[in-house]
C-alpha cells in the first residue's frame, strides 16, 4: 500500500516514534520535559512573564489568550520557551502582540476519576502549561501599522451576525460550523449531537475545504485560470479561512492537505493522499509532539486514514460486486439493461450507506475510546444530515460575511444596508429550516430503543486486533469482489458470507459489555461521597452521589465514570440520605434519564423537599424505589448488602442521624484479609454521615465484626469516628472522602488519630484521587503517571 512513497514512509517513522515516546512508559524524546519542568513551579507563586500571544477565544464571558515563546519567573525558579494562559476581563490585548505580565502561578488540574475531563492532558496536548491568574500589571506592544486582529475580529462580527437573526442555540451552532468560533455554542445541542454521532459537523474539517476553497479552485479553473494563479488564489483564501476560524487542529490539517493538493496540481504532479496527511502530521507533531495525545489531532487524521484505507476498498468493493450484477443479469433482465435514473439513483443510495457504514466501523474504536458509547443509528442519520451540510456551510458563510459588512449586529441599519440585511435574513432563514430539522431528526434518534450504547473503555491491544481484523475484512472484500467482476472463479457466496459473518463477529465482539471483577470504587467528587461496586457477576451496585464542592457532579463525574467502565445502568443505588453532597449527582442522573433501576432509601428516612424531587424523578423514569430497615439484605450470589441501621422507629431531628448504615460482604477467593492467610468473606462498611452516638450503636448491636474496608463516616469529622466503633471494626483499609479545600475542616486531626490507632491504612481521595479495592488491593487513581 506505500510502496514507492518514500517521503510517506519517513514521516510515518518520525510520528510512529513520537507515538512510542508519548504513549511508551520510557519518554526517550522527551516530549513531557516542558510539561514536567512547569510541574516544578510552586502554585500559587506570583509570577512575571513575557511572551508572544498567538490566539485568543471568548471562554465564559472572559477572553482567554494563548502565550508562547514564554520565560515565566517566580521566587523560586524560571521556566524558559514554554507557553502558558490567561484571562482578562474584556478584549484589550492584539493577537501576535508582545505581552508583559504578572499574575500567579495555576497548575491545570488532572483528572482524579477513570472517564473525566483531564484538563492537564488537554492542555498539554496544545502545548499548553500553565495558566497565570489574579493578573497584576500587564503592558503589551504591537506592529501599530498591521491590524494584528483581523481575524479575531471577522470571527467575532459574523458571530454577532448570527445571534441578532438567529435563536441562541442555533447561533452558537452556525458559529462553530463556518467560523470555528465555539464560545456560544449549547451545552446540551453539542451533547445532543454527540450521543447521536453527528458531533463531527461541528469542527471545521475537510468538508469546509472542499466546500469553500476546492469551489475557487475549481471555478477558476473552469474559466481558464493557469494552474500557478489558480492554485495561489484558492490556496490563499484556504489561509485566511484558517486564520480567522483559528487554526484548530482539524483545519490545520484540511488546510494544509488542500496545499500539498494544490502544489501538486501546479507541479503536474500526481496527488497522494497518505503522503499529505503524514507530511502534515509531521509539521504538527514536530512543532508540538503531545498533538498526538490531542482528541481532535487524533479524531482529524484517523478520519482521513479510515477514508483511505478502509471505506474507500469497502466503496471498491460495492462498486465491484454491483458492475458484475449488471453485467450478469442485463442479458435476461429487463431492469439491468439499460442504465437508468433510477440505477443510478440506487447505486448513490448504496454508495452513500457503504461510505457511511465504511466510516462508522474505522471510527469506531476511537470514538469510544473518547466518549466510551457509540451511536448505533448515527450511519443512517449521518446519510440525511451530511448531503445537506454543504447548504448550511455555503448559505450561513456567504450571510455572514455580507451581513458583517452591511454592519448589521454592530450598528443601525438605514438607506441602502437594508437590502443587503433582507438578502442575509432570507439565507439565514434557510440555515435556521435545516439546522432545526437537524435538532428534531437527532431528538427523534436519541429517543429510539438502543440508540445509543455503552461500551467503556478498551485496552490498546483491543484497538489494535480490531483493526487488523477490519483491515483483513476490507482488503479480502475488495479481492473478492474484483475477483468475481474479472471473472474469475471464486466461491462467491461462501466467500462473501464468511467476510460479512466476520464483519458482524467484530462488531459484537468489541460492542459486548464487559462484566468485569468484583471492585469497590470510591470516587473523589470532592466534598461530598460516590462509591461504584460491581459484585463480578453482572450486577453493579453504587452508594450515594453527590457533591457540594463539584458542579453538574452527575454528569461531570459519575456519568462520565460509569460510562468508562461500561456501565450504561444501575442495578441497586443506594442513597444514606438526603443532603445534596450525597444525592445531588443521583438527581441528575434522573433528570438526564440514566438508567437505575432500583433505589434503595432508608425505612426511616424523614420527608423533605429533596425526597420528593427524587421521588418525582424516580417515577418519570419508571425507577422502582425500596426501602431497608435493620436487617434487609439484598444482592446477588456472590456479594451481599445488609442494612444495619438505623433501627425501626427512630427519630431525629438531624438527617445525619438517620444515615443508611450498610455492611457489605463479598465472598471472598483470595483477597486481602488482614492477620490471615485464610481466603474468606470480605467486607466493607458504608456509614453516610452519622456522628460517634450512632457508631457505638451499631459496633453494640452485633450486626458488625472486623471490616476488610471502612468508608469512614461524615468524610472524617471530628464528630464521628467513635474509638470503641473503629476497635470493634479494626478495618484494613479505611478511604475518607472529601474536598481538599473544605468549609467544615474535613478530616479533622482528631478523627485521623483515631483511625490511625485503628486502621492498617488511611486513604484520602483530596490526595489520591478514585480509591479502587479489589483482589489485587488497594489502588489509586492520582499516582498513576501524570504526564
Amino acid at each position: 500500500m506505500l510502496q514507492g512513497r518514500v517521503l510517506c514512509r519517513i514521516s510515518l517513522v518520525i510520528i510512529l516514534l513520537i507515538a512510542i515516546s508519548a504513549y511508551a512508559p520510557w519518554d526517550f524524546l522527551g516530549v513531557y520535559d516542558k510539561a514536567e519542568a512547569a510541574a516544578l513551579l510552586e502554585e500559587g507563586q506570583w509570577a512575571k512573564a513575557k511572551g508572544y500571544i498567538y490566539h485568543k477565544e471568548i471562554k465564559k464571558d472572559k477572553v482567554l489568550y494563548y502565550v508562547k515563546n514564554a520565560s515565566v519567573t517566580t521566587g523560586s525558579g524560571s521556566l524558559s520557551n514554554t507557553s502558558f494562559i490567561f484571562k482578562l476581563e474584556s478584549d484589550i490585548i492584539p493577537n501576535y502582540s508582545k505581552v508583559n505580565i504578572e499574575g500567579k502561578v495555576k497548575h491545570f488540574s488532572a483528572a482524579t476519576n477513570e472517564g473525566c475531563f483531564d484538563m492537564k492532558n488537554y492542555y498539554n496536548s496544545l502545548g499548553l502549561y500553565l495558566e497565570l491568574t489574579d493578573i497584576g500589571a500587564y503592558d503589551y506592544s504591537c506592529n501599530s501599522f498591521v491590524d494584528h486582529d483581523y481575524g479575531f475580529k471577522i470571527r467575532q462580527r459574523i458571530s454577532s451576525v448570527y445571534e441578532v437573526c438567529l435563536l441562541g442555540e442555533e447561533a452558537g451552532f452556525l458559529s462553530s460550523v463556518v467560523i470555528g468560533e465555539k464560545s456560544g455554542l449549547d451545552t446540551e445541542l453539542k451533547t445532543l449531537f454527540q450521543n447521536v454521532g453527528i458531533a463531527h459537523i461541528l469542527a471545521v474539517s475537510g468538508l469546509h475545504i472542499s466546500v469553500i476553497c476546492m469551489a475557487v479552485y475549481k471555478m477558476l479553473r473552469k474559466r481558464g485560470v493557469g494552474f500557478l494563479l489558480c492554485g495561489t488564489l484558492a490556496g490563499m483564501v484556504a489561509v485566511c479561512y484558517g486564520l480567522v476560524t483559528g487554526g484548530s487542529v482539524s483545519s490545520v490539517r484540511a488546510i494544509g492537505m488542500f496545499l500539498i493538493y494544490l502544489v501538486a496540481q501546479i507541479s503536474g504532479e500526481c496527488y497522494d493522499m497518505p503522503t499529505a496527511m503524514a507530511v502534515v502530521a509531521d509539521i504538527l507533531l514536530l512543532g508540538n509532539p503531545l498533538y498526538i495525545k490531542n482528541g481532535s489531532f487524533i479524531f482529524s487524521f484517523g478520519a482521513v486514514i479510515g477514508i483511505y484505507f478502509i471505506v474507500l476498498p469497502l466503496n471498491n468493493a460495492f462498486t465491484n460486486y454491483f458492475m458484475y450484477l449488471r453485467r450478469s443479469k442485463k442479458s435476461h433482465d429487463k431492469f439491468y439493461a439499460d442504465e437508468t435514473w433510477l440505477h443510478k439513483v440506487i447505486q448513490y443510495i448504496c454508495s452513500s450507506l457503504v461510505f457511511s457504514f465504511g466510516m462508522f466501523v474505522a471510527m469506531l474504536p476511537l470514538v469510544t475510546q473518547l466518549y466510551y458509547q457509540t451511536p448505533l443509528y448515527s450511519v443512517f442519520l449521518n446519510l440525511l444530515v451530511l448531503p445537506i451540510m454543504p447548504v448550511v456551510l455555503g448559505t450561513g458563510l456567504i450571510a455572514g460575511i455580507i451581513g458583517a459588512c452591511a454592519g448589521l449586529g454592530s450598528s443601525a441599519l438605514i438607506g441602502w444596508k437594508m437590502f443587503p440585511v433582507l438578502f442575509v435574513k432570507i439565507l439565514l432563514f434557510i440555515c435556521h429550516c435545516i439546522i432545526y430539522q437537524y435538532e428534531l431528526l437527532s431528538d427523534f434518534v436519541q429517543r429510539l430503543p438502543g440508540s445509543t450504547m455503552v461500551v467503556g473503555y478498551r485496552s490498546m491491544w483491543a484497538v489494535v486486533i480490531y483493526y487488523l481484523i477490519l483491515l483483513f475484512i476490507v482488503y479480502g472484500l475488495d479481492y473478492i469482489t474484483k475477483n468475481i467482476n474479472s471473472g474469475k472463479k471464486v466461491n462467491q457466496r461462501n466467500s462473501l458470507l464468511l467476510k460479512a459473518g466476520a464483519f458482524i463477529f467484530i462488531a459484537i465482539l468489541w460492542l459486548h459489555p464487559q462484566k468485569g471483577e468484583f471492585e469497590i470504587d470510591i470516587l473523589d467528587v470532592g466534598q461530598g461521597d460516590g462509591i461504584y461496586i460491581n459484585s463480578g457477576d453482572g450486577a453493579r451496585f453504587f452508594i450515594d452521589g453527590g457533591s457540594t464542592s463539584s458542579d453538574a457532579v452527575g454528569q461531570y463525574t459519575l456519568m462520565s465514570f460509569l460510562k468508562y467502565k461500561g456501565v450504561g445502568s444501575i442495578d441497586y443505588w443506594f442513597i444514606t440520605h438526603m443532603d445534596l453532597d450525597h444525592v445531588s449527582g443521583v438527581l441528575e442522573l434522573l433528570e438526564r434519564g440514566y438508567q437505575i433501576d432500583n433505589i434503595v432509601l432508608s425505612a426511616e428516612i424523614p420527608e423533605g423537599e429533596t425526597l420528593s424531587q427524587l421521588l418525582a424523578l424516580a417515577e418519570h423514569n419508571d425507577t422502582n424505589v425500596l426501602y431497608m430497615k435493620q436487617g434487609d439484605e439484598c444482592g446477588t450470589r456472590n456479594l451481599s448488602v445488609t442494612c444495619v441501621y438505623p433501627y425501626s422507629g427512630m427519630v431525629s431531628d438531624d438527617v445525619n442521624d438517620l444515615s443508611l448504615c450498610l455492611l457489605m460482604e463479598y465472598e471472598n477467593h483470595g483477597l486481602f484479609s488482614r492477620g490471615t492467610e485464610e481466603p474468606g468473606g470480605f467486607f466493607a462498611f458504608f456509614g453516610g454521615d452519622i456522628a460517634a452516638e450512632q457508631e457505638r450503636a451499631i459496633a453494640s448491636s452485633g450486626f458488625v465484626d472486623h471490616v476488610d474496608l471502612l468508608k469512614v463516616s461524615h468524610h472524617g469529622s471530628r464528630f464521628s469516628s467513635d474509638s470503641d466503633f473503629l476497635s470493634v471494626l479494626s478495618p484494613d483499609v479505611a478511604v475518607i472522602s472529601c474536598a481538599k479545600v473544605n468549609r467544615y475542616g474535613h478530616p479533622s486531626a482528631e478523627a485521623i488519630e483515631r483511625l490511625e490507632a485503628a486502621a492498617g491504612s488511611i486513604y484520602y481521595t483530596m490526595n489520591s484521587g478514585r480509591v479502587r479495592v479489589n483482589a489485587a488491593g488497594v489502588d489509586e487513581y492520582i499516582s498513576e503517571k501524570l504526564f
